[in-house]
Parts: structure tokens; sequence; C-alpha cells
């Protein structure tokens, strides 16, 4: 008997690998799409839809006229007198020279990383007009076709000079202990040019018998101490102002010996009034930091003298908005690179770009770029930092609706030098023309454009 087996139809066989070599092309299709997806999200290299930035300048002014200084020191002379006779003050102890520390602190609720530039140093050349020489030999000062040769150093508010005046961010402090010997108040604090105005201002007698004066303050703000009454260092004398002859807040240190010779208190080759250094301890001559990062809605607006700066400044954004990135600098050296970067909530690189000044140096300048956030962007907190001069600072900004409703705080963080290897921007200067609006035209909830006394 014939025994027949059957035997399967050849498609019949086929079918399983066929389903399987179907099933893999679908899953790599999948995988493939996703991979390209999640590629984009986090290697994209997003370009700034607009940028610019630039120097910012004030112009110079003569501090005081011939007949105020002379008012000036002949009541100190008489002050100095009588505190001497009521035993106030003492004869100039010469062994204990004074040691300088720094003049001027921020509030406690202050927390940009910078908030001033030197505009001005003393001038050690009597010709003029144009005909300088600072205590390091440059021309970081300035005198005027009247004759003046600049007797002080300026310490300007940066950035938002009128901003931080209103909002009292920056103290004047004693330089060194001593005593009151004279002081003025009450007088008109909003000076954008010469006038006849009178500063507000207190002169400290040290020790050794030198004197500090403390000059263009805010009105109403100088200590209620008098005359005669001691400070130590570091105590508060007033706040940061634009009284008198003055083109914008910013404190002028004017400085005398015992014998009222004037003192540069700055140790440097072309300064004959000092083969030391007052300071305890002196800083550069040049001392490049970024003052301020700011995220915003819009470029900042300066405006002119005395009104307060429109920054734009903001701290939450919706996924689809432009915002705008800016960073203000002081004593910008042309040629060092400044690294940027947005990173994520996870702390990946979203983009990150350099940028270095085209000029050879700005006392003050500021860099801005606006980038679009797209929709598909994570919520969270998300951070703007800079590397520059081998300090990392950065500022945090919320990216989605905040669950309070209400802007998360803005933190500034430096830390040591920290490398990361991305893909990157160069990125140099773009000219800027016009005004940038928010991506959608409307306010920020939870936000405002005054300047923030915090980050």
């Amino acid at each position: 008997m014939n025994t027949h087996t059957p035997v399967p139809a050849a498609g019949g066989r086929r079918w399983p690998v066929v389903f399987t070599v179907l099933v893999v092309i679908f899953l790599a299709t999948i995988l493939a799409l996703l991979n390209t997806h999640a590629s984009a999200a986090v290697a994209a290299d997003p370009t700034p839809v607009a940028a610019g930035g630039g120097e910012y300048t004030v112009p110079h002014v003569e501090h005081l006229t011939e007949a105020d200084r002379a008012d000036i020191e002949a009541t100190i002379a008489a002050n100095v007198s009588h505190l001497m006779e009521t035993g106030q003050i003492s004869t100039p102890r010469m062994s204990e020279t004074v040691a300088l520390a720094w003049p001027l602190m921020a509030a406690p609720d202050f927390d940009d990383p910078g908030y001033y530039t030197i505009t001005g140093y003393v001038d050690h050349n009597p010709a003029f007009p144009g005909q300088l020489l600072d205590y390091a030999c440059g021309q970081r000062t300035y005198d005027t076709s009247g004759g003046y040769n600049h007797q002080g150093t300026d310490y300007y508010l940066w950035p938002f000079a009128w901003n931080k005046m209103a909002e009292g961010d920056v103290m004047v402090v004693a330089a060194a202990p001593g005593v009151i010997v004279n002081k003025t108040d009450g007088n008109f604090d909003q000076s954008c040019s010469f006038n006849s105005q009178k500063w507000n201002a207190i002169y400290i007698r040290h020790a050794d018998g030198s004197i500090a004066w403390y000059g263009h303050l805010k009105r109403d703000s100088v200590t209620t101490k008098q005359i005669g009454e001691t400070v130590a260092v570091g105590e508060y004398l007033g706040l940061v102002g634009s009284s008198g002859n003055s083109t914008g807040p910013h404190l002028h240190l004017e400085l005398y010996d015992s014998s009222y010779h004037l003192i540069d208190p700055y140790a440097g080759s072309c300064n004959p009034t000092t083969p030391v250094s007052w300071w305890q301890a002196q800083r550069p001559y040049q001392d490049p930091a970024v003052n301020k990062l700011m995220t915003g809605s819009a470029p900042v607006s300066f405006q002119s003298c005395p009104s307060q700066d429109i920054t734009n400044e903001a701290t939450v954004f919706q996924p689809g908005d432009i915002i705008y990135f800016t960073a203000f600098y002081r004593d910008q050296p042309g040629g060092d690179v400044s690294t940027y970067r947005l990173l994520r909530p996870d702390g990946t690189v979203h983009v990150e770009w350099t940028h270095s000044s085209p000029q050879s140096f700005y006392k003050m300048s500021y860099w801005w770029w606006a980038f679009e956030l797209g929709p598909d962007l994570p919520s969270g907190t998300w951070t703007f930092e800079v590397e520059f001069e081998g300090t990392t600072t950065s500022h945090a900004f919320y990216l989605g609706q905040a669950a309070s409703g209400t802007p998360p705080p803005t933190s500034l963080l430096s830390w040591p030098h920290r490398l990361l290897s991305v893909g990157h921007i160069n990125s140099c200067w773009w000219g800027y023309a016009g005004r940038w609006s928010n991506a959608h035209g409307n306010a920020i909830p939870g936000t405002d454009s005054t300047l923030d006394s915090g980050n």
C-alpha cells in the first residue's frame, strides 16, 4: 500500500518569513522616525532671529567749580579745627596709614554679579584739553576745555544706572574708619550735565589725617550721623546718585593726605602722588567681567538722561515665544571670546554660540540675541549662561506655565571654568534696527518691564 505524505505548498513555507521581515521593516521605520525627532530636538542648532548690541558711553563734565571746591575746603578746615579744639579728633597719627576697602556695596536684595565700571581715574597730566594720563600711563580719565583735570575716581553704575539709583541698589560705604568732618544733603539729584546745583556728599577724616570725599550721592540718602561722629570701615554713608555737576549716577571718590595734597590711591608708574597703593587690595586697571545676564520680551531700550531705561526684562515665557538673551559687560577687551549656552531643564545643551567684541576695549558694552524656542520644547526651568574670562555666570528662566501662576525666582550663579563639547554657532556682531515684540504680542503673565531688584 502506497503511503502519501502531503507536501506543503511553497507559499505556505514563506509567509512566516515575509511577516517577520515586514514587522522588522515597520519597527525600523518607527525607530528611525523617533530618532530623527529626538535628534532634531536635542542636537538642533537654532539660529537667532535677530541680534545686536555694542558700546554704551556717558559724557564727562567738571565735577566741581573752583568756587565750590574752595568753599568745601574752607568748611572742612573750619570743622577740623573745631573738632580738634573739642577733642573729637586728634592730630594725625602718621603711623596709622590708611588702607582703603572697596567704597561700594550692593543692597542686600541685589544679586547681579556686578554693578559698576570705572569711567575715569585721576588725570596726572596738567595740560588740557585732551592731554590725558592716568596712574597706569593710559588715558582712562578726562579733562575739560575749561582747565579741569579729573581729581578723583568715578565708579559709574552699569547697566541701568538710573534704574539702580531709583531702587537704591548700590550703597556708598566708608572705605576706611574715620570721623565725619563735613556733609551736605537735600540737593537735586537728577543731573545730566554741567549746572549750578550743589552735590550731596560726605567727607571722612582718617586717623592719619587724610580725608576722603564721597560725592554725587542721592538726595536724602546721606547717613543721619552728624559732623564729629565716627564711622567704621564698610559703614553705610549714602546711595549712589547724580547730584551736582554729573552726567549720570556714579560715585566720585577724591582723596587728600594730611597736608591736603591730592592722592590718587592707585599705585602705578605714572602716579606721582604715592609710591604705594592706598588700597587693601588694589583691583586691576582693567577688570573684565559680566555685570548682568538677562532674558526679556524685547531688546533693552536705553532712555535719555535722567529717564529710567526700559529693560523689557522677563523670566517666564511660553513655548513659541521669541526670547531676548542679553549680556552686559564691564571692561570688555577685544578678542576675548565669550561662550554662551541655553540649557534645557535636564541640563543638556539646546544651543551654544560664541562671540567677541569687534573693538579693542569697551568700558561698558552689551550684546543680545533673540531665539524662538519652539512649541515642542520641554517646559521647566531653563538656563542662560556665559563663560567669560574663566568664570561661568548663569541666569535662570522658565518656559511654560509655572504651577503657581507666578514666575519662579531667577538665580545667578558663578562657578569655575567648565567645558562642554557640542555644536555651536560662531557668531559675530549683527546690526540691529527697530524693535522686536513678544512672539504673540502679549504681555507675559507675572512679569513686567521694570528692572528687577534681584537677578
